[in-house]
């Protein structure tokens, strides 16, 4: 073995061994500081968290200050699966996020794009606060968010995603009509013999085609894959800058000085590029598109209830908004009107459709001293109710809460799927180091850069992001479409193991009707 192969062993395992400590060594971890009663910490969100490990104690309430510091559809929401909890984070602004956990132990929580992750270490101890198997979520007032007794619309979540799809449309554009003419060509001539215009096979063309692509299409990737690697963390986008600028590097010295390869690996890479970079920006876009679906479910949700109510104050009535109804005011409903909030009836008598709440078709007759649910339909008489649910305490806001929170969780085959993808990234790195080894102690001439295109190829066909975004996705566009068709799915874990029931026991036939009396 020569001194040099010697060289490139040690340094190849040497580096191989620095980049297991990077992403798989100990991390520094930042306690919550007691702040009357409550354990709070400020995390900042710029490609990663910072800290993305945080301590605190069992049983006290935890306040988790979200200050963004960039835009774009990755980190714009926040999830977190054990606690059942979801918050979407406005860009370059602030979001908190409150809950008390119950039980020790290890818990992850991640973008909505599964792509950034964070741990909260619950350690065991004497809580002076609550103990809550639920979790309390509300954004700063800088964030537009919801009140104290109102319900987040999630408005300025939709907004942003409306941006980002706009922004992604027009990179995929981009990509997809410079792209086109290089990848054509060279498909078309190697793959099945056409003969093209020699222009269109030349490597400056393709150069000044694909570098737009390369610099404007992919900017997004690369951006996130730099400020992953500022966090220690390895995920999808770091294999797809690594394999692109690997291509794209290779192939610019191939165009620029080929005289530094042998005849025979001088080919270029500029197709594999644009079709990358394209095709993941293009799956993203849809991604986003889906999101915004499920988001526009709630919102539909959200539709249901009325934006106004009839209030008795000081003798006369007045119509107020809906989200200044307070508990304990008189409220007016006319026939036809849709009932404001949830309260029990004190005068007048009617029949209502209840169809949205309990599935049956059939009006339901209503009278002094019975419940009725906000965002059902008065039909045939008038009468007064007392409020005695508003807000995010209505039946229909926890119908919505419901929704959300099982958006929010983590199927079972989630759990294998980060798993799998937290240690997939290093090891794709890995092997392609040892290939680069490989190929320089044992491979034919010329090693060096034989070794090098082998390491490039293991980079480029090692994309699969959809083993971690699949999961999440399929869930919340599932739970979101359910919703809309009156099927309340309770958690992931629900709609993974649906597909073993052998029997359903239903309770009513109003259960099973399509919507309309016979």
């Amino acid at each position: 073995m020569n001194v040099d192969q010697i060289l490139v062993l040690a340094g190849a395992g040497g580096l191989i061994a620095l980049l297991a400590w990077f992403f798989f060594g100990p991390r520094k971890t930042q306690l919550a500081e007691l702040r009357g009663g409550t354990q709070e910490i400020g995390i900042t969100v710029k490609g990663g968290y910072a800290p993305d490990v945080i301590r605190v104690r069992q049983g006290v309430p935890v306040r988790l200050v979200f200050d963004r510091q960039e835009s774009g559809e990755c980190t714009s929401r926040v999830v977190f699966p054990d606690f059942s909890l979801a918050k979407a984070l406005p860009a370059f602004g602030t979001a908190t996020v409150e809950f008390t956990p119950d039980r020790a132990g290890r818990f992850g929580f991640a973008c909505g794009m599964n792509m950034v992750h964070g741990t909260v270490l619950v350690e065991p101890g004497d809580g002076n606060g609550e103990a809550a198997s639920s979790a309390d979520v509300r954004e700063e007032p800088a964030a537009s968010a919801a009140g104290p007794g109102e319900i987040d619309t999630g408005e300025a979540e939709a907004a942003e995603r409306q941006a980002e799809i706009k922004d992604l449309s027009r990179r995929v554009l981009v990509g997809a009509i410079l792209s086109a003419p290089v990848v054509l060509a060279v498909m078309l001539h190697e793959f099945f013999g056409v003969d093209v215009p020699d222009l269109l096979l030349n490597r400056w063309l393709q150069l000044a085609l694909i570098t737009p692509v390369m610099f404007y299409t992919g900017w997004p990737i690369h951006t996130t894959w730099w400020r992953a690697l500022r966090n220690r963390s390895a995920e999808m986008n770091t294999l797809i800058t690594l394999g692109t600028c690997a291509a794209y590097g290779y192939s610019l010295l191939v165009t620029v000085v080929p005289g530094l390869f042998p005849a025979g690996v001088r080919e270029v890479y500029y197709e594999a590029v644009g079709v990358i970079l394209t095709l993941i920006l293009l799956g993203r876009l849809f991604e986003a598109k889906a999101k915004a679906g499920t988001g526009q479910a709630i919102r539909e949700l959200l539709g249901l209830r009325a934006k106004t109510a009839r209030v008795v104050r000081n003798g006369a009535e007045v119509e107020v908004p809906v989200e200044e109804v307070v508990v304990g005011d008189v409220v007016v409903v006319r026939p036809g009107e849709k009932v404001p909030v949830d309260g029990i009836i004190v005068d007048g008598r009617s029949t209502l459709d209840e169809s949205m709440v309990t599935g049956e078709s059939i009006p339901v007759t209503k009278t002094v001293g019975d419940e009725v649910v906000g965002a059902t339909v008065n039909q045939t008489g008038a009468f007064r109710l007392e409020a005695t649910k508003v807000g995010a305490e209505t039946m229909l806001a926890q119908i919505i809460r419901f929704v959300q929170q099982a958006q929010a969780s983590r199927a079972p085959i989630q759990r294998v799927a980060d798993l799998v993808a937290s240690y997939f990234v290093p090891a794709v790195v890995f092997i392609a180091i040892a290939s680069f080894a490989v190929w320089y102690l044992v491979g034919p001439d010329p090693a060096l850069t034989l070794g090098l295109v082998s390491a490039v190829a293991v980079l480029i066909i090692a994309c699969p992001c959809a083993l971690g975004l699949a999961t999440p996705l399929s869930i919340m566009v599932g739970t979101g479409k359910g919703a809309q068709h009156g099927i309340l799915i309770r958690s992931a874990e629900a709609l993974e193991t649906a597909h073993r029931l052998g029997t359903i026991v239903l309770d009513k036939t109003g259960t099973i009707t399509k919507g309309g009396p016979r």
